[in-house]
């Protein structure tokens, strides 16, 4: 990458290109190509003039004739402008025009040269700046040729565009280019891919480099570009020639149309991002490429165009829109079919939607996959690029500084922060090791492998979203909150949000409160209901549509927080309880000393008007919060109960008693599934295997199999109780249709329970710091300091609140009534911690409470419990 000083010129002369008039970016990238192809011919010539001067004898082919001396580099560069300017007008473009004569890549692609600079001075100023930067050093002049093809990218015009550098760069470390590969980009444009390629060759093969067979091999037969453009095929071939390849095939070929005579079975190594969303009709296509699949859909024949171009054993990475992963048309289906059948699908790397912007928003991923022609799919290996290091808006910013970017970024290792912004080594690593630890990744991870009896038995669908568990995110086992992502610093308040849904852009303001506050003035604690109100729709997916100004989505934000992809809930919290409909009675507030033993968790009576914990007072000391009336109700599912997912271990219909027997006892477990592959067949238990014994001293193992209950992960939890009173167990089937688990009465009796337990600690403080200013003060100087213009009832300690509590502690002299030999201060703000705590437990507030409340309330009664009265 070039940097500071050299970076400002080059942009100080694309700037002066349009100024003087050229706004077209290829045509800027046409000019500039022009010139330094005729300023690598002039280092050639001198290099010939050199040797010819060693060894005392003529040369015998030059580039310049006598007559041509002027239109050489080093000389037409030492005029006024107005001389320069004829000489490269009148006399260099008719020259690059005619030479077409030595057979390579690029002087075929100069026949069609036009200059088209329009004035002196702002060529003097190209060729200033171009005459700075020698040929010879290919690192540096190819940089300066890739920053300017970036340009292309940045104007968005003319339907061009670059596949970014750094995703290039994963799919080409990703495969490895070896010396002896012949690598082909069949839709090549700038040819990113072979350039990268080739740069991957001379660093991580240098020896074999030296080599002069393989060298031949490097500079004129390992890389191939075809394309239907020819101004993009006179970019590409000098994109070439400066990153150090003599003499690349870079042709133009209709490669959709075009028979693939000569063509066929001959690449090692595919790398391509070809065109999206073209049709072809069946007459226009290629005649080789219908057989393999029947379709006008130009990303399909791109894919078949693969197969046929790739040698057996061949490897290729490319680009493909989301569609094809998952597309439900007969030749969709049977492509895919094809590729995990017939051949290795060895990856499926699915990309944000935003690393195309800002000329493409469309989803896409990277297939990687070997052709073998018999098969050998065995596992996928899928990862979630969530992040590539850039801002997914059109502007495309980078979020991290340059030594951080990339698939190997120059400073090392990045940091679990850093990551959430870059991916891509984290990827790069983990497809190294698909054959390994890859293997034992949940499917809540952000990457996980895949069996391929699980692909066969989704239809062949490829779609990362079809196998990955999405648990709920939680912290502590509560939802996360915009509350929390305020708190944390990861947003705002007034930071501005938007989407778009149908071709319309919706926006929403961040407010002191963490809440969404709507162009129209309404507020939402949820993400989710504020995008359906903004929409008008029912559901809405808010956390995934709502983002910030560079693209980042709040459940980005929210992944973030709990500093990882995706976090499952093993022991769901008290906001579960209310999202439940579950309330708390009697009043933990107002309960006598024994609440601790007299309260218990019940079911609203209706699921319209759910029961909830009252606060003491019906208006609230000021500090206190109120109910949150717009919470979402939002349920627990299956899913969220650790057993569900945690995988079953299960017997065969021909199973014995005694395997059956020996399976629960050395597991504790007290049922276990019936399986015949993967249909369910039923259950054992040890009252089914007693009653089978009973009726019969030798039953066969099938007469204990009884039926078993059946459930989806994702049903809500509170609708399956019914079911276990019944059966007092019933089976989970996971997103994939698996037995995944088992879920029992104690199973859910322990999850309500460790949701209750918030509950019952702060019953407990509550309780004892009540005592303990009771015993300690004056309870007219209470109602002073809590009550000061007596517009409240409080008729005694059991009407305060804890923020009351916090009031009279903070006064000096009470604090010293109640005789602590603790540092008043400290000890005030971990009550301020507590009382927030309790608003959200009780008043069912849905913000999730931080990771160590529970500990911090059981602290705190462990300090009343010492120095308590």
């Amino acid at each position: 990458m070039i940097t500071g000083e050299l970076k400002s010129k080059v942009g100080r002369v694309w700037d002066a290109f349009w100024s003087g008039g050229i706004s077209n970016p290829l045509e800027v990238i046409e000019q500039i190509t022009y010139l330094l192809f005729i300023k690598r011919l002039d280092e050639i010539q001198t290099r010939k003039d050199n040797r010819a001067s060693r060894t005392a004898k003529p040369d015998p082919d030059p580039l310049f004739a006598e007559d041509q001396q002027e239109l050489r580099w080093q000389n037409f560069k030492a005029c006024d402008p107005e001389v320069m300017y004829r000489i490269v007008e009148q006399g260099v473009f008719p020259y690059l025009r005619a030479m077409g004569g030595d057979g390579s890549t690029y002087s075929h692609h100069m026949r069609d040269a036009r200059f088209t600079i329009p004035g002196p001075n702002l060529l003097a100023k190209v060729v200033e700046l171009l005459d700075s930067i020698s040929m010879e050093s290919s690192d540096t002049a190819g940089d300066i040729y890739e920053y300017l093809l970036a340009k292309i990218a940045t104007s968005g015009q003319n339907g061009q565009f670059r596949t970014p550098r750094h995703l290039i760069q994963l799919m080409v470390e990703m495969t490895q280019p070896k010396p002896d590969d012949e690598v082909c980009d069949p839709a090549c444009g700038t040819a990113g891919f072979l350039v990268q390629s080739a740069s991957y060759v001379k660093r991580e093969h240098a020896k074999a480099l030296l080599d002069v067979e393989q060298q031949a091999h490097f500079n004129a037969s390992m890389f191939h570009g075809f394309d239907f453009d020819s101004t993009m095929l006179r970019i590409g071939s000098m994109n070439m020639l400066l990153h150090g390849i003599e003499n690349p095939d870079i042709r133009y070929r209709d490669s959709l149309v075009e028979s693939l005579a000569g063509e066929a079975e001959r690449y090692s190594l595919i790398l391509a991002n070809p065109p999206f969303a073209g049709s072809l009709d069946y007459e226009s296509t290629a005649a080789d490429l219908l057989p393999v699949v029947k379709t006008k859909k130009t990303e399909l024949l791109f894919l078949a165009l693969f197969l046929r171009l790739l040698k057996p054993g061949g490897r290729a990475a490319v680009v493909v829109p989301d569609g094809v992963l998952f597309g439900s048309t007969k030749a969709h289906k049977e492509l895919r079919r094809t590729l995990v059948e017939d051949h290795k699908l060895d990856g499926v790397v699915k990309l944000p939607s935003g690393v195309f912007k800002p000329y493409a928003g469309v989803s896409t991923a990277i297939l990687l996959f070997t052709r073998t022609d018999s098969g050998g799919t065995d596992n996928v290996w899928f990862y979630d690029v969530q992040a590539d290091g850039f801002s997914l808006d059109d502007r495309r910013n980078p979020l991290l500084p340059e030594d951080r970017l990339g698939v190997r970024p120059a400073a090392g290792s990045l940091s679990e922060e850093e990551h959430t912004k870059n991916n891509l080594p984290d990827a790069l690593s983990r497809w190294f090791d698909r054959g390994g630890s890859e293997h034992n990744r949940a499917r809540t991870e952000q990457s996980f492998c895949v069996p391929k009896s699980d692909i066969v038995a989704q239809g062949y669908d490829l779609s990362l979203n079809r196998y990955a568990e999405r648990p709920r995110y939680l912290t502590a086992g509560r939802r996360v909150t915009m509350a929390d992502l305020l708190d944390a610093g990861l947003i705002a308040e007034g930071t501005q949000l938007t989407f778009e849904r149908a071709g319309a852009r919706y926006s929403a303001r961040v407010t002191a409160a963490g809440r969404l506050e709507l162009v129209g003035g309404q507020q939402f604690p949820s993400p989710n209901r504020a995008a359906a109100a903004a929409v008008g729709e029912g559901t809405v997916d808010g956390w995934q549509s709502w983002a910030l100004e560079d693209g980042t989505t709040l459940d980005r934000l929210r992944q973030r927080f709990l500093g990882t992809s995706a976090v499952g809930a093993s022991s769901p919290g008290a906001d579960e309880l209310a999202n439940e409909r579950l309330g708390a009675s009697p009043n933990f507030d107002a309960a006598p000393k024994s609440v601790a033993a007299q309260s218990v968790v019940r079911h609203a009576e209706t699921a319209e008007d759910p029961l909830r914990i009252q606060p003491v007072n019906e208006s609230p000391a000021q500090g206190e919060d109120k109910e949150d009336k717009d919470a979402p109700v939002v349920g627990l599912t299956v899913g969220d109960l650790p057993s569900a997912l945690g995988g079953v271990v299960h017997v065969s219909p021909s199973a014995t008693f005694d395997e059956a027997i020996t399976r629960m006892m050395i597991n504790d477990y007290s049922q276990l599934p019936v399986l015949s592959g993967r249909q369910l067949r039923g259950a054992v238990t040890w009252k089914s295997i007693a009653r089978a014994r009973h009726a019969n001293h030798a039953p066969p193992f099938v007469r204990a199999i009884i039926q078993a209950r059946e459930v989806s992960y994702d049903q809500d939890l509170i609708d399956i109780l019914p079911m276990l009173a019944e059966s007092e167990f019933v089976l989970i089937r996971n997103r994939s249709n698996e037995i995944s688990g088992i879920v029992t009465a104690s199973d859910v009796a322990a999850a309500y329970g460790a949701m209750a337990t918030p509950f019952f600690l702060i019953g407990e403080f509550d309780q004892r710091l009540r005592q303990v200013l009771a015993s300690s003060i004056e309870f007219s100087r209470v109602q002073e300091l809590c009550d000061p213009e007596g517009n409240r009832s409080i008729t005694g300690f059991d009407d305060l609140s804890i923020g009351d509590y916090q009031r009279v502690l903070e006064n000096k002299e009470e604090w010293e009534r109640v005789g602590w030999s603790l540092d008043r201060k400290v000890f005030i703000e971990r009550l301020d911690e507590i009382r927030e705590i309790r608003n959200g437990l009780m008043h069912f507030n849905p913000e999730p409470l931080p990771g160590n409340s529970t500990h911090k309330i059981r602290h705190m009664i462990n300090v009343l419990r010492e120095y308590g009265n």
